[in-house]
């Protein structure tokens, strides 16, 4: 119950945050941006987010004081939410639309939550891999009152600090906490896709079933930056096409259109500039007051507002919005050219739009086929990343090297699986097959353009999301890197095509469609369940490394095959709000249950083979939390070394110091790691004990001289300022060595050199640093990998045997503590 409630307060803080940020800025220009609530409150979270981590990094910067930091928070978060309630407030008439969306939010956020992250975990185990920075950061700043600048990567997270916060004051679980969080972070999710329909649909029906579509095909079930800035950008999506109403034709002039793309575009300039968050925060901050100081609200400030706060304000969450904030505008842009086309008499474009309805699915299929003929060897296999490498050089400064990070997220290959997986075999094959027969209907009826606005904007927004969401997935199957994750846009633009297929061939004709709602209900679930029972539930073959992921969801499938079957017959009724309902409850339902299958297949690719008994996807047990909980508790100033993953993990826990920095948790470089594995190796393998000894201090000499910015930061060595201030983005590969240790350098290590060295380097007396190894039966293992091989991501299930325990207990390396399967040793180099 304390962690649900520090949860809740948590969002709060920073919603009020960002909330007291957009309040420099005019109310009446507010106003006048006509944004709507839930759409203002999403930008007001936004901003937020990233805010609360940069004020708290400040603060800890100028005073010590944690519980002074939260209190001046809660503060600046209490001022917002009352000093803007007049904008947000829900007024009686809001009731009605807060209850439904609730009915139908809560339940489908458990769901997704299900099977994105529940099913998979067995509290509290679960998968931190991608927790373990921020858990790190904010543990740290629990326990030293400091956020770390240095831990910051080119954003800043927006759990660490905010998390660390309540974890050092009010006792907040880290590891439990990410259960929570992740609950509430699908409901931040619906609340964006809520905001987004809200944008294109006046109509109540239409904007319902656009919400209920785009959360049931949500894929995304953890809030982080990159999620929050595309995320973000749907919303703002949605903002500019709600600028683009039948109801505002005044903003459809070519100088409005103009102007928000021009401030637009100024944002991104001015943010890739400063090149700095906590910089582009003042900026924003200096831009909304500026605003206010203006005086009267007019039709320009609010199209300012609109075109420079969401730009800078998704540029803060992450720079990956660099890609998101195009593909908005060109999107939106798009939309403009299909409504004005079609508005004319005769539609002059529409056999090109027909044309583009069928090459650009065609395309995504021969990339998809190509992909998967290179994967088996059919076709040679491709690599652009010299021809990305000149527009990553000239946005980022940096090109692609083979295991740069980059690396990782460029490639055909890898955007098939990440775009196949979050869109699915079944919604993709069902929405091109009502495309088909949206088209062949139309052929059918009377040629030509639609009779009456409405009919046209709602043609319009058919082929528009149905056009520009394959272009952007074709574009994003180009391979360029990290594009990929642009697909929850992707996948909002195809709720509107779900939308308006279902709507103009189910539920428009609803006389006349009783018969045809009965046999797309049919046919739609007949091919849910083949998929289900052929292809996730029973699988061909036991033995594949996917089958056994597929037990941990079997029953929920099971179970929603029998609901989607049942909600078939409800499709026949002829009262209009029953069978509406019902429609979009088989489509809905059947996609979760696509996106669930699908999510128990591809986890093979993420973490490996299933190993027998393993009842978590999870990469650490309870040796591993015994042993870090007594780190925390016994060793305040340990620097780890360790296996990457143990590694990753006590750090999670502990907040401690790294002896070495990697950027996912089996991905180090082969020199750094080479080094790593002999110092490990000293440790555990037999032999005379002061030899071992001094080849493990030769070899620490040099690495901590070049020991990463952000240990020498927590050894308090580093400028805080000077860490807020830097560079996001670098023009060579960043900087990971702190300044030279005082010791003077020798060409030849001996003994005392690299005891006087240490000793500089660690200090003495209250400042005394110890260097630490965690070792256990992967730490074994990790060090007699050879190159290029990786380590299972679950942890081992062998012990260490007693005999080993013995002789670190005796052996110079001082066995700090042993449990069955962890052994914490002390380096002492310095004696």
């Amino acid at each position: 119950m304390n962690t649900l409630l520090l949860t809740f307060v948590f969002f709060l803080i920073q919603l009020g945050t960002g909330l007291s940020i957009v309040a420099l800025a005019p109310r009446e220009l507010i106003s006048a941006s006509r944004l709507t609530k839930v759409q203002f409150v999403v930008l007001g979270y936004a901003i937020g987010a990233s805010a609360v981590g940069i004020l708290l990094g400040l603060f800890s910067a100028l005073v010590g004081d944690l519980r002074l930091h939260l209190a001046i928070m809660i503060s600046l978060s209490a001022f917002g939410l009352v000093w803007t309630w007049p904008v947000w407030r829900p007024r009686t008439g809001d009731a009605r639309q807060i209850m439904l969306w609730l009915l139908l939010a809560l339940p489908l956020a458990l769901v997704t939550w299900w099977w994105t992250f529940g099913a998979f975990s067995s509290f509290p185990y679960s998968d931190i891999g991608a927790d373990v920075h921020w858990m790190k950061t904010a543990q740290e700043y629990a326990d030293s009152g400091v956020v770390n600048p240095y831990a910051s990567q080119s954003y800043v997270d927006l759990r660490s600090a905010l998390a660390g916060a309540l974890a050092g004051t009010c006792n907040l679980d880290l590891l439990h906490f990410g259960w929570t969080y992740r609950y509430v972070s699908i409901l931040f999710f619906l609340l964006a896709f809520y905001a987004f329909a809200q944008g294109v649909y006046s109509d109540p029906s239409r904007k319902w079933i656009a919400f209920f579509f785009a959360g049931a095909g949500n894929g995304i079930g953890l809030l982080t930056n990159g999620s929050l800035a595309v995320a973000g950008s749907v919303v703002f999506l949605g903002v500019l096409l709600g600028k683009s109403g039948q109801d505002e034709k005044e903003d459809l002039r070519a100088g409005s259109v103009a102007l928000l793309i021009l401030s637009a575009v100024t944002s991104l300039f001015l943010a890739f500039m400063l090149n700095n968050n906590a910089l582009l925060l003042a900026l924003l901050a200096v831009g909304l007051l500026l605003l206010r100081l203006q005086g009267k609200a007019h039709r320009r400030g609010s199209l300012l507002f609109i075109g420079c706060v969401w730009p800078a304000t998704l540029l803060l969450a992450h720079r990956g919005s660099y890609l998101h904030i195009p593909a908005v505008l060109g999107a939106w842009l798009g939309y403009l050219l299909i409504l004005h086309e079609m508005s004319r008499r005769p539609a002059r474009t529409l056999s090109l739009l027909r044309a583009l309805s069928i090459v650009l699915p065609l395309a995504l299929g021969a990339i998809v086929a190509s992909v998967v003929a290179m994967r088996l060897g059919y076709l040679p296999a491709a690599n652009a990343n010299a021809i990305f490498s000149h527009i990553t050089g000239l946005v980022l400064g940096r090109t692609i090297q083979s295991g740069d990070e980059l690396f990782l997220g460029a490639g055909p290959e890898v955007a098939v699986i990440e775009l196949g997986r979050a869109v699915g075999p079944l919604f993709a094959i069902c929405i091109a097959l009502a495309m088909a027969w949206w088209w062949i209907n139309r052929a059918t009826a009377s040629p030509g353009t639609a009779s009456d606005p409405t009919q046209t904007a709602r043609v319009s927004k058919l082929l528009w999301s149905w056009t520009i969401g394959c272009g952007l997935a074709l574009a994003a199957l180009s391979g360029f890197p990290f594009l990929y994750r642009t697909t929850m846009i992707v996948l909002s633009l195809l709720a509107i095509t779900a939308t308006e297929a279902v709507s103009q061939l189910l539920i428009d004709p609803s006389p006349a469609s009783l018969r045809r709602r009965a046999s797309a209900a049919f046919t739609f679930t007949l091919l849910a369940a083949g998929l289900v029972l052929t292809v996730y539930t029973f699988t061909w073959r036991p033995d594949l490394p996917s089958s056994r992921y597929q037990d941990f969801i079997r029953p929920a499938e099971l179970a929603g095959l029998v609901l989607l079957a049942a909600l078939v017959p409800l499709t026949l009724i002829r009262s209009r709000r029953i069978h509406v309902c019902a429609l979009a409850a088989v489509f809905g339902l059947g996609v979760i249950l696509d996106r669930a299958g699908l999510a128990s297949m591809s986890k093979s690719y993420s973490y490996g083979a299933l190993p027998a008994g393993a009842t978590a996807v999870t990469h650490y047990n309870a040796s591993d939390l015994d042993a870090a909980r007594w780190l925390h508790d016994n060793l305040k100033k340990g620097i780890l070394l360790s296996d990457p993953y143990t590694l990753g993990m006590i750090q999670a826990l502990t907040g401690a110091p790294a002896a070495y920095m990697f950027s996912n948790l089996d991905t180090v470089n082969e020199a750094l790691a080479k080094r790593m594995r002999t110092v490990v190796s000293t440790i555990v393998e037999p032999g005379d004990g002061a030899l071992r000894l001094a080849e493990a201090c030769t070899t620490i000499r040099p690495l901590l001289q070049d020991i990463n910015q952000e240990t020498y930061f927590q050894m308090g060595r580093s400028d805080a300022l000077s860490g807020i201030l830097r560079p996001v983005r670098t023009t060579k590969a960043p900087e990971t060595a702190a300044p030279q240790a005082t010791a003077p350098e020798v060409s030849d290590a001996t003994e005392d050199a690299d005891r006087d060295v240490v000793q500089n380097f660690l200090g003495a007396g209250q400042d005394t640093w110890q260097l630490v190894a965690v070792i256990n039966p992967r730490t074994i293992e990790w060090i007699n990998l050879g190159a290029g091989e990786r380590l299972p991501y679950f942890p081992p299930t062998t012990q260490l045997e007693s005999e080993f325990i013995k002789s670190l207990r005796a052996g110079p390396f001082q066995a700090l503590y042993a449990n069955k399967q962890t052994a914490i040793v002390r380096i002492p180099c310095e004696r």
